[in-house]
């Protein structure tokens, strides 16, 4: 009996074509290599021409510093020119040129193969080298377009910055460009490992590199996303966290709004010693957020009175305010060394007297400190001048002793806030608004300005583009007098699109102890949908006003833009009427709401903002607060920064005080849980082995 023969092994069956690529490069081999050979040229070209730009010497008017130049940090006007420095633009040309480079390899290794190699016998074996060409020409352009968007992404990174915070639209494309050079060369990736995926299972190399480009993609991919990821949130998260109870180490939204507003670099000194002590350390903490926040616009540099001694030498030799053994923060402008300012260190910290028998807390205003002085700088160190008209019965500012007609407090509190507070009182026969008048402030004026007094300040207000602050309630009725009377600036405010009332306004609120005549105020939606920085600086507002007056926001005049800034803000309607009535009665038919304060803007520049109200910033009104700043305080300071175009800063920037955490007495700590619970987790990591040793052993059984 012959033996049976044994069964031949199949062969495998030669995958189909199919794929158009494939058999274009298959059987226009020479084509496909020209076609190569033409792209690589293309590389070497731009290649060039990108080697050209990157390499060649700048001119003097065309160099572009890639950073600044090498310097003496005491001195930036004066930098090291011993060392060569080179542009942004010339190493991004740099780096195109090596990606060029890379391309030009690449592509031009798989011309020579197509138009220099002998072709495969066979139709399986031509298909085979033309998936092979594919995938390694098209996968190593791919991780190359990968790696390079990367690179220009993380080069091109503070174009992030330029276009979502500065609004520099011109900027966006230094950040899509990057990002779809990544989404392309992921898309390439895939494209030239689909045709390869035909001979996967039964060829082991191309099998070899379907997963090695693959793994090489996804990779490179993952890298280039944690890149750009880790690059945006640098710029949109902090990279310290406040996990305090009481966010003593937060800054305040406003400020960091300020500080990515700033107008022009500064350069921050820091006088303190080298030590552990908390509060030096708070305020090195303080200093390095300010200069994180600023985009390193306002930079820092530390200088030690122990270890930095010629530094600190050469400091008290430019800047005489910096005297000997006096530790403090210099502020400095590197654009004009004529603008500086010295703060002790003593100023960042005040002590508040505690209860009796109670040694007081150490507050520190290590912000709101700093941002105050940067705010005097940034005008130059010259303190703008406010004038208070006096002429007209008006709110005064200098003493009176009546609190209700007194604005004294006001006065203080801008003054505070490096504003120099003046009063006006007009010449009878020649009228006029002094020449150095940032902002004219007319406070609740009891009777008519005189017609030479209105005419004085429209010709501030027109042929001088001045800025304008009325605050005007509804007259206090007495026995003989219950109606309204008119300023005097109603024509004149006509003209800027705002009108005042003339009646009286009352408001009901669900709170019965808030009389009717007091209504409370907000900030209207209009004025939050139109970011005006008064009411994006305060988010919320709540103002108690007096014997308000309506102030309406009109169309008149083309040019001038009037916006309601507050309204009232209760629940059951407003009313008005001509004259203050014996009894207030609360009628049946009501409106949910009424505007009481207007801003004009005529463009893009802020122009007057008329308030229906002056009693909200009486002496009186102002003492019920106590220590705390009035909201109406507020309020004006930030419409005063407004028309003066100035950041939208807080005037009083919370302080924090520090706090000592003591442990909770013995009785009150549960040890239950310091019993039981490393017990119950060894029985866990116990069962858990147990589990795995059984398991373990059942599969090898």
């Amino acid at each position: 009996m012959q033996p049976t023969p044994p069964t031949p092994t199949p062969t495998p069956a030669a995958p189909s074509a199919g794929n158009p690529v494939v058999e274009f490069v298959r059987t226009q081999r020479q084509n496909a290599g020209i076609a190569l050979a033409s792209l690589a040229i293309a590389f070497l070209l731009g290649g060039g021409y990108l080697a050209v730009k990157g390499f060649q010497k700048p001119t003097e008017t065309e160099a572009t510093p890639d950073k600044a130049p090498v310097s003496n940090p005491l001195d930036p006007d004066k930098p090291d020119a011993a060392k060569s420095v080179t542009s942004t633009k010339q190493s991004d040309f740099r780096w195109g040129a090596f990606a060029a480079l890379g391309g030009f390899l690449i592509v031009g290794a798989g011309a020579v193969l197509l138009l220099v190699a002998p072709p495969q016998k066979t139709e399986v074996l031509q298909r085979t080298e033309a998936r092979t060409v594919i995938l390694v020409v098209g996968g190593l352009l791919a991780l190359l377009l990968i790696a390079a968007g990367g690179v220009f992404f993380y080069r091109w990174s503070e174009s992030i910055v330029n276009w979502l915070e500065k609004g520099k639209e011109e900027e966006q494309r230094f950040v899509l460009i990057p990002i779809l050079m990544v989404a392309l060369g992921a898309a390439m990736g895939l494209a030239a490992v689909t045709p390869a995926r035909a001979e996967e299972r039964n060829n082991p190399s191309i099998r070899k590199l379907v997963y090695g480009t693959n793994l090489g993609l996804t990779a490179l991919v993952l890298l280039v996303v944690l890149v750009i990821t880790n690059v945006v949130f640098a710029y949109r998260v902090s990279n310290k966290i406040d996990m305090t109870g009481s966010g003593f180490y937060s800054m305040s939204p406003q400020t960091e709004e300020f500080l990515r507003a700033l107008p022009e670099p500064m350069q921050v000194y820091a006088i303190m010693p080298e030590s552990g002590n908390r509060m030096v350390s708070d305020l090195r903490d303080v200093l390095l957020r300010f200069q994180e926040t600023s985009r390193n616009k306002l930079k820092i540099t530390f200088v030690s009175p122990v270890s930095s001694t010629a530094d600190l030498a050469e400091l008290k030799t430019n800047y005489q305010v910096v005297q000997d053994g006096e530790m403090g923060i210099l502020i400095t402008f590197p654009s004009d060394k004529k603008r500086f300012s010295f703060i002790p260190i003593e100023e960042f910290f005040t002590t508040e007297p505690g209860p009796r028998g109670e040694p007081g807390k150490t507050i520190f205003t290590g912000e709101g400190r700093l941002v105050k002085e940067l705010l005097f700088l940034a005008d130059n160190k010259q303190k703008p001048k406010v004038y208070f008209t006096q002429s007209s019965e008006e709110m005064e500012i200098s003493g009176r002793a009546d609190p209700e007609r007194g604005a004294t407090r006001l006065r203080a509190f801008l003054e505070k806030n490096y504003l120099d507070v003046q009063p006006l009182n007009f010449e009878k026969e020649n009228p006029k608004v002094p020449d150095d008048c940032a902002v004219l402030v007319v406070a609740d004026p009891q009777k008519p300005l005189d017609v030479k007094y209105v005419e004085a300040i429209r010709k501030y207000m027109v042929e001088r583009k001045g800025k304008l602050v009325v605050l005007s309630g509804a007259t206090p009725p007495e026995l003989t007098q219950r109606k309204v009377l008119p300023t005097g600036l109603e024509p004149l405010l006509v003209q800027f699109n705002v009108s005042l009332g003339d009646k009286y306004l009352f408001g009901l609120s669900n709170d019965r102890r808030i009389p009717p005549n007091m209504p409370p105020v907000g900030f209207t939606t209009a004025a939050v949908k139109a970011q005006n920085p008064i009411a994006r600086l305060f988010r919320r507002i709540s103002i108690q006003m007096p014997l308000p007056r309506e102030v309406t926001p009109l169309t008149t005049t083309p040019g001038m833009t009037a916006t309601p800034l507050l309204a009232t803000d209760t629940e059951e309607g407003t009313w008005l009427t001509d004259e203050y009535p014996a009894q207030i009665r609360v009628p049946a038919t009501r409106s949910p709401s009424r505007p009481v304060g207007v801003v004009v803007s005529e463009g893009a520049t802020a122009r007057a903002a008329v308030y229906g109200n002056g009693l909200m910033v009486c002496d009186a009104l102002a003492g019920q607060f106590g220590g705390e700043t009035p909201p109406a305080f507020d309020l004006v300071g930030a419409t005063v920064d407004w028309l003066r175009d100035r950041p939208p800063v807080p005037r009083d920037i919370e302080s924090k005080a520090y706090a000592v955490y003591a442990l909770p007495g013995a009785k009150t700590i549960d040890t239950t849980r310091l019993k039981y619970l490393p017990v119950a987790l060894g029985l866990i990591v116990i069962v858990s082995l147990g589990l795995g040793m059984w398991v373990i052993r059942r599969q090898q059984a």
